[in-house]
């Protein structure tokens, strides 16, 4: 749903979906996030199809997620590197990362990611910023934005699963 004076998606979700939501654009960025950079690398490790992989980057690019730069002028061959809105986005592909690890794979996940400084695994946590206390599911609470009135709401707890969303 969009809103009537802008235009734009009346909820980030559904923005961010519209630029990051589907298989294929979220793969992309999983190579990206390895270190893979190069259409033939990026075709050969997905297995995907030369026109979908095109399409894909042209719309990262076009979305000032991807940036095309050049390694190679004749023939002219390019790079595709994350920009700053890019590498924004590993915390979303780290949140996918460990559901999959605990709803797909039974908990046995299949890549560890490492604390590249002193190799511990790292953990995907919600903090709150003024007391430094981890903050469940359950315990978030939601507001308009544009309104410091407003009253916060609670996220509806579902009945069979404690309140968790």
């Amino acid at each position: 749903m969009k809103t009537a004076t802008t235009g734009q998606p009346s909820c980030s979700i559904q923005a961010t979906l519209d630029i990051v939501g589907d298989r294929w654009t979220l793969l992309i960025l999983r190579d990206l996030f390895r270190g893979v950079r190069r259409f033939s690398a990026m075709q050969h490790d997905l297995g995907i199809a030369r026109n979908m992989l095109a399409d894909r980057l042209s719309r990262l690019v076009d979305a000032d997620v991807v940036a095309k730069v050049p390694y190679q002028h004749r023939p002219v061959r390019f790079d595709y590197v994350l920009t700053h809105k890019g590498l924004d986005l590993s915390n979303s592909l780290l949140a996918l990362m460990a559901w999959g690890d605990r709803w797909c794979q039974d908990g046995d996940a299949p890549t560890v990611l490492l604390h590249a400084d002193c190799g511990t695994p790292l953990e995907l946590a919600t903090r709150c910023p003024s007391c430094d206390e981890p903050v469940s599911p359950a315990r978030i609470r939601s507001r308009a934005s544009h309104s410091d009135t407003a009253p916060a709401r609670a996220i509806r707890p579902h009945p069979t699963n404690g309140g968790a969303l």
